[in-house]
């Protein structure tokens, strides 16, 4: 018997297809709409608004990316299982580090 036969043949069209030209085309796009967005945002005097308004627009950016690029969308469980338990680990970081800085004391000068 020849070890060639024993083993299944893979075609090319086996596994996930990967993204589609206008599909990253239209991603591109996207991302840049929201770099100008972001660009222009740091330039308006928008307060507090402002550090809100670059964060949400970072988060659209990332979800872009995490599912066209990385394709949490189109592949298997484990993957997106693995990534939300980054993203949680990610906030329990971000909550514990704004715990601190707001509950920190400040000093005065004579320390």
């Amino acid at each position: 018997m020849n070890a060639r036969a024993a083993r299944p043949q893979r075609t090319h069209r086996s596994g996930p297809r990967p993204p589609s030209l206008g599909s990253n085309l239209w991603t591109l796009a996207a991302l840049l709409a929201l770099l100008a967005l972001s660009a222009g945002s740091a330039l308006l005097k928008l307060g507090a608004f402002n550090e809100v308004a670059n964060l949400g627009i970072a988060i659209v950016k990332a979800l872009l990316v995490l599912t066209i690029f990385m394709r949490l969308k189109t592949d298997n469980a484990l993957l997106r299982i693995v990534a939300s338990a980054g993203f949680a680990w990610l906030a329990v970081l971000i909550a514990l580090s704004l715990a601190d800085a707001l509950t920190r004391v400040s000093l005065l000068p004579p320390w």
